[in-house]
């Protein structure tokens, strides 16, 4: 089976993270493409600063987050971000209405419930689930206005913040960057830091999608407490002695891998 761009992205770039290095030829079987086309996904990617190109193959290059475009984060640990999203089941009944705010991690949970929920309400300021809650002819979805947040495909701004406080919401699913045990929620898009304090305020119950990678990480925009947070959904194995300090913060943390 002939596989997808993205797809093809996805196994070089583990592909790599496990081997560091690799000739186009060693990909290009990987994949069961050309070494051509393995040489433009390779250009591809180093141009998005996802791998190193290097005469003949490619290296693995961890970029910094903040200076890759959703379109680019999206496919990071794909397979781990659906995961954490089919937990959501366990957390959101039909006929809710559900805050979502911006993030790769929250689009695959809008999947998630587009594909298994018959009715809901979706609160977004997040181009990308506006446009997969808008597939499912039983949700409704509440668009805030606002300035248009190119890089992250968000709204933001004052008019943003407004018209998402004039709901009430009984769950919100927040994507995040960074979540510690010192500094709570954090994350590195400055545009967005009122918009998910806005829907923080309005919702009943907050729960924050994140892989482990986010785990004891710390950006630089505080967000919220951990007082402010009601679950954690992670994946991984975590230690015993972590969840406890969770739980005493008040913050029930669980991992799909567990």
């Amino acid at each position: 089976m002939k596989l997808l761009q993205d797809e093809r992205f996805l196994n070089i770039i583990e592909y790599l993270k496990e081997h560091q290095t690799a000739t186009l030829a060693e990909l290009a079987e990987y994949n069961g493409v050309s070494v051509d086309t393995t040489r433009r996904d390779i250009e591809k990617l180093d141009k998005d600063k996802m791998v190193k190109k290097v005469r003949g193959g490619a290296t693995y290059h961890q970029a910094d987050i903040t200076t890759q475009r959703t379109s680019v984060r999206e496919i990071l640990n794909e397979t781990e971000k659906k995961k954490i999203a089919a937990a959501l089941k366990d957390y959101i009944s039909d006929g809710q209405v559900i805050a979502i705010n911006s993030g790769t991690t929250c689009a695959l949970a809008a999947r998630f419930l587009a594909e298994h929920y018959y009715r809901l309400t979706i609160l977004t300021n997040n181009l990308e689930v506006m446009k997969i809650a808008s597939e499912n002819d039983g949700f409704n979805v509440i668009v805030p206005g606002g300035l248009l947040d190119i890089k992250e495909d968000a709204i933001y701004g004052e008019q943003c913040e407004k018209d998402i406080l004039e709901y009430n919401a009984d769950k919100l699913i927040l994507g995040v960057h960074g979540v510690s045990l010192e500094k709570g929620v954090t994350d590195f898009r400055f545009k967005q830091k009122e918009v998910v304090q806005a829907m923080l305020k309005i919702s009943g119950e907050r729960i924050v999608v994140a892989d482990s990678g986010k785990l004891g990480k710390v950006s630089c925009v505080n967000i919220c407490g951990l007082n402010e947070i009601d679950h954690i959904i992670t994946n991984g194995i975590l230690e015993s002695s972590l969840k406890e300090k969770y739980r005493q913060a008040g913050v029930n943390i669980r991992s799909v891998d567990e």
